[in-house]
């Protein structure tokens, strides 16, 4: 079984010129010849091996895909997708500690955005976006961007009909609440919003967006390394298991004197 996938991998990696050339519809062999602009000998070599390997079958003077050769030929397809998400994403996840891990399902199809070197904090302005264009925000944060924390309360407040439910560590709140301690007492009265306390144990920050989409903000020491953004399915259903599981072990931060 292993030499034949490996096989088979070869073939689709090989011949995908060929194959895609008959997702269509059958073809003859001077067809083929003229399409692919191939001597009739290189063909015959071709159209041999993938029939050998199960991939395309001679009918009525025409070549044309096997059953296993179209589930192949998208398979191989989504694979080569899945690879392409990978790479992009790569300049982004390669800055979590090695104990940190974002699930593979989150990573494709993601949307990067990468922050540009000379002004890495630019990209808050995506999170920003999906936050003002959201009603209900739910997530985590390990820190907090203090030049940003007034722009993320007032993109989330910023129409009538908002919720918002944050977990982040007690002393980084109360660090923000010195810096804004009249916004921050401000929102633990606030029956729309809900500020609750633990350890996360995340380095990133991780949001979900009307259980439209979901993100997350990888830092550096610098600044921030870049975001991700994805509604597919699997990925809300990752994020929003990441959320539950550190929502489920924190605590209602209290309003407190100064």
């Amino acid at each position: 079984m292993g030499d034949q996938i490996t096989r088979l991998i070869y073939l689709l990696n090989r011949r995908d010129n060929c194959l895609q050339t008959l997702t269509d519809a059958p073809q003859a062999k001077r067809d083929l010849v003229e399409t692919l602009d191939i001597p009739r000998s290189t063909l015959d070599d071709i159209v041999r091996k993938l029939d050998d390997a199960g991939l395309v079958t001679y009918q009525n003077g025409k070549w044309g895909l096997t059953n296993l050769g179209q589930y192949a030929i998208e398979a191989h397809a989504n694979y080569t997708e899945q690879l392409e998400s990978l790479l992009q994403v790569t300049p982004v996840v390669e800055e979590l500690p090695s104990d940190t891990t974002v699930e593979y399902e989150f990573l494709i199809d993601a949307d990067v955005y990468m922050a540009p070197t000379k002004i890495p904090d630019k990209t808050i302005e995506v999170f920003l976006d999906s936050v003002e264009s959201a009603t209900e925000i739910r997530g985590f944060t390990p820190i907090v961007m203090a030049g940003y924390a007034e722009d993320f309360y007032q993109a989330v407040t910023a129409g009538d009909d908002y919720q918002l439910d944050l977990v982040l560590p007690e002393d980084v709140f109360n660090q923000v609440r010195e810096l804004y301690s009249e916004q921050t007492d401000e929102a633990l009265t606030n029956d729309q919003i809900t500020f609750v306390h633990c350890e996360v144990p995340a380095t990133y920050t991780l949001w979900i967006a009307d259980n439209d989409h979901a993100g997350i903000i990888v830092y550096t020491e610098r600044g921030i390394q870049g975001i991700l953004i994805n509604d597919t399915d699997e990925a809300l259903s990752w994020a929003v298991g990441q959320y539950e599981h550190v929502r489920d072990e924190a605590e209602p931060l209290v309003l407190q004197s100064q």
